[in-house]
């Protein structure tokens, strides 16, 4: 079964651990690649402001990480590592939904989003080099969809490629 502690310094390879406020980054303010709206949800504060963002620690990071992406798609329970880094690396850059419904249309299920049990044990009984190599296609295909429909975002298509390319499958 698959495990986050060894996965989590790899996060923070890919988002960094400096604070960011870049204004033509969608996502707005950013701390170990966390949005103000991830510290609205977790610690559960609408008025949370980027000062709560820029003070954010790495154990909150580690906490919020585990909890709003791991969690969400009982990782702990896939089977192959590489698979549950993948799967979680996607929903970090590209949302939770989203990559809930890529791998529910891969498997054949209903794409409803929601990584429930169902979608769990089609992800642990599927071949994981076609699902890690579907879902890669799909997370470089929405990456390109996004540039095409915001040219401004060009400039995060390198980083982006690289990262959809930089955990590599492995049985």
């Amino acid at each position: 079964m698959a495990n986050f502690d060894p996965y989590f310094p790899n996060i923070l390879k890919f988002e960094g651990t400096v604070y960011e406020n870049d204004p033509t980054d969608t996502g707005g303010c950013t701390h170990f690649g966390l949005i103000l709206d991830d510290v609205k949800t977790f610690f559960n504060k609408p008025n949370a402001t980027c000062e709560d963002v820029k003070t954010l620690t790495k154990d909150d990071a580690k906490a919020m990480y585990k909890k709003m992406y791991w969690d969400k798609f009982k990782a702990d329970e896939i089977k192959n590592q590489s698979l549950a880094e993948y799967i979680v690396d996607g929903a970090i850059n590209q949302g939770v939904g989203t990559i809930t419904n890529y791998i529910q249309q891969i498997l054949g299920l209903e794409a409803d989003g929601i990584f429930g049990s169902k979608t769990l044990a089609g992800v642990n009984s599927h071949d994981g080099a076609d699902l890690y190599s579907k879902l890669k296609q799909k997370r470089i295909d929405k990456y390109n969809r996004i540039v095409e429909n915001n040219p401004s975002q060009v400039k995060f298509i390198k980083g982006w490629m690289n990262r959809v390319n930089a955990i590599d499958y492995s049985a």
